[in-house]
């Protein structure tokens, strides 16, 4: 048993279906329904490549681990005003 429902297709698509149900003597609602089956068993079938990040280094870092708010501060106020004597 089927589910009424409405999708909205462009124009381009609607005429591509009508002209695929008239090609297959089939009615349009059997055509829609089977070419959206045929897509969603091709991208069930899809083998996936994993997404992989490749990362590099990037040096030493000069602050020690964790940096606390004080730290950062210290360091802006170094940059502004110049390191204290």
């Amino acid at each position: 048993m089927g589910i009424r429902t409405t999708v909205v297709l462009e124009e381009d698509v609607l005429e591509r279906v009508r002209d695929q149900a008239r090609e297959d003597n089939v009615p349009f609602r059997t055509k829609l329904n089977d070419l959206l089956r045929d897509g969603l068993a091709r991208r069930a079938n899809k083998t996936r490549v994993p997404f992989v990040v490749k990362t590099y280094s990037m040096g030493q870092f000069p602050l020690p681990f964790p940096i606390r708010v004080s730290d950062i501060d210290a360091l802006e106020d170094d940059e502004r005003w110049g390191k204290p004597e």
